[in-house]
């Protein structure tokens, strides 16, 4: 195999035991569905990627590429069942028989085609190449149509993934938009096939060009498809982590005056400090909390600007005063939690660098 075969194999069989393990941990039909579909495009995949040497311990020329077919019904099938399950949980069940008839039939005229064309003494790296018989027509260009209409459909599915995707969680949209990618680049070689099969068999007329093309294409939608759905659970999670420390830093002017007037709101640290380092989550959520506490306690008289409560937060608690820092954060904004406590910090940030620059200027007078 070449370099990007040996990495879209990886890919392949790299996603098809992650859903594997998810669907194992995770039951659920949908789950169930996409396991079983990668892991049979892994299949597919590999035994099309060494057909030759497959073919050669077997002693039966082709056998390996009706294999690779036949998995690639039920790679489809398995998609499609997912991609139901996720639009219209409650489909009816004659939909879910459609879906069995449709992988059913493109195999059984798949294996019909596989007997009666005359390619069974010689192997074929290219199907185009066998003796011009119908049957060698219908062989070669039967699978290509299925996959086509399927990827057609894949590719319009995350198209409107992605809209839905795209401002809630821009993460997951740029995975969803590698596997619509994959889908697109997928229906482009199956018809560059299918046109050089065509023209072969029915005008005779060779066109090796198409062949070469369509083979240096095909690496690229099976590799965008593995890493896309690879990404799906990865990227969202790198970027959840690198929000949290962003959280933190924002946090932290604010964070460290609170400490600094109520040390006691400071919880204790857990044994699993490992864990707290890999996910920044848990450190931010862990501000979050010591600043509530901390504004709970601290008293003020009432401001007027996020500057005067940031400014009233950096002095002493006003002795018996009614207003805690956190009443009046929240009269002074609105946003949802924790909106108003970012909007502190910066004030406060705001206010120490002011008052830096304040005293720079008096220090630098005559």
């Amino acid at each position: 195999m070449t370099v990007p075969e040996i990495l879209t194999v990886v890919a392949l069989w790299s996603a098809a035991a992650y859903r594997t393990y998810l669907a194992r941990t995770k039951p659920a039909a949908w789950r169930t569905a996409l396991a079983l579909g990668v892991g049979a495009l892994a299949v597919a995949t590999t035994g099309h990627f060494n057909r030759v040497r497959l073919d050669e311990w077997l002693g039966l020329p082709n056998a390996t590429n009706l294999g690779s077919r036949l998995a690639l019904c039920v790679a489809v099938a398995s998609a499609q069942l997912y991609l139901l399950e996720t639009r219209e949980p409650d489909a009816p069940k004659a939909r879910r028989r459609a879906i069995y008839a449709g992988a059913a039939v493109t195999g059984l005229v798949s294996v019909i085609a596989w007997v009666a064309a005359p390619i069974h003494a010689v192997e074929f790296p290219d199907l185009a190449d066998a003796p011009r018989r119908p049957a060698s027509l219908v062989y070669a260009v039967t699978i290509y149509l299925y996959l086509a209409w399927f990827q057609v459909d894949l590719a319009r599915y995350a198209r409107r993934s992605f809209r839905a995707a795209r401002d809630s969680d821009p993460p997951a949209a740029a995975a969803i938009a590698l596997i619509g990618a994959s889908a697109w680049a997928g229906c482009a070689v199956l018809l560059t096939w299918t046109a050089h099969s065509t023209a072969t068999q029915v005008l005779d007329r060779p066109t090796p060009l198409l062949d070469r093309l369509a083979t240096v294409m095909f690496p690229i939608p099976l590799t965008l498809f593995a890493i896309g759905l690879l990404a799906l659970p990865v990227t969202p999670a790198i970027s959840h982590r690198l929000a949290a420390r962003r959280l933190t830093l924002r946090l932290n002017p604010l964070w460290k005056a609170i400490l600094n007037q109520h040390p006691h709101v400071h919880l204790p640290l857990r044994q699993d400090r490992v864990r707290q380092f890999l996910d920044p989550r848990l450190g931010a959520q862990r501000r979050l909390i010591e600043i509530s506490d901390g504004l709970e306690e601290h008293h003020v008289e009432s401001p007027g600007t996020l500057h005067e409560l940031a400014r009233a937060i950096a002095s002493p608690p006003v002795p018996g005063g009614h207003l805690t820092a956190k009443d009046a954060l929240a009269q002074l904004n609105g946003s949802p939690w924790p909106e108003p406590l970012i909007s502190l910090s910066d004030a406060l940030e705001a206010t120490r660098q002011q008052r830096g620059e304040a005293d720079a200027a008096q220090l630098g007078r005559p």
